[in-house]
């Protein structure tokens, strides 16, 4: 069961590939696992949330000649767990991690386009 959320962001996947590495590498590197990368296309982690493994994925598209680009940010729960929290709480647990998905994104987004602080701001 697959969460996603999209973004359009006014920079080339290039830029927004940049950002995306350069927060990795000041994180926590015990938190998160690089899965595979397609440089500048896709990119593959394995997180833990909150003691739920999910796997991350980030697809970078060019969308106009302008230079924007569609950035589509996936989470795909690995536990069996997730689908008996999501039984449990009606559905509920989903639109937790469809809020980290959009943070995180509108993060980047800010970031990349100028219009944020000079880093990945933390909720």
């Amino acid at each position: 069961m697959s969460i996603e959320k999209a973004f359009a962001i006014q920079a080339p996947r290039e830029a927004i590939w940049d950002a995306l590495w350069s927060d990795l590498a000041a994180g926590d590197t015990s938190l998160y696992n690089l899965e595979g990368s397609t440089w500048p296309k896709q990119l593959l982690l394995k997180v833990d949330m909150s003691g739920m493994p999910c796997l991350l994925t980030y697809t970078l598209t060019p969308m106009d000649a302008a230079g924007s680009t569609e950035v589509a940010a996936s989470l795909e729960p690995l536990s069996k767990r997730y689908g008996l929290y999501y039984l449990v709480t009606f559905g509920h647990i989903k639109r937790n991690y469809e809020m980290l998905l959009v943070e995180g994104l509108a993060n980047l987004k800010a970031h990349v386009e100028g219009d944020g602080p000079q880093g990945i701001v933390e909720p």
